[in-house]
């Protein structure tokens, strides 16, 4: 049995839009889902200026969004909460173990 949590995982999570208000950041996905998430949670991006919130590129191939005028980004994972390996996944990428070889 697939629960509703693991279908919405298996759905493509691309970023294609992003608006930051004063209070929250919301990502709009491919497929026209929203991701909208309190602008507290992200304290370096609540404390940037409207000007330097509006300067803002999509990364990782749409699975995060980068600031550089703060040098700060922020990975779809991180605003719903889920592991970096489940968005790749949803987003149609192959993840490879992440663990560094014995005695590397």
């Amino acid at each position: 049995m697939t629960t509703s949590i693991e279908a919405v995982l298996r759905r493509r999570a691309i970023a294609v839009d992003v608006r930051v208000s004063k209070d929250r950041i919301t990502a709009t996905l491919e497929d026209g889902r929203e991701i909208s998430v309190p602008l507290s949670e992200f304290p370096e991006l609540e404390r940037a200026t409207p000007a330097q919130r509006a300067n803002w590129q999509i990364t990782a191939l749409g699975t995060a969004i980068y600031w550089p005028d703060i040098d700060e980004a922020f990975g779809l994972s991180g605003m719903l909460g889920i592991s970096e390996s489940a968005i790749e996944e949803a987003a149609g990428f192959t993840v490879h173990n992440r663990e560094p070889p014995p005695g590397a």
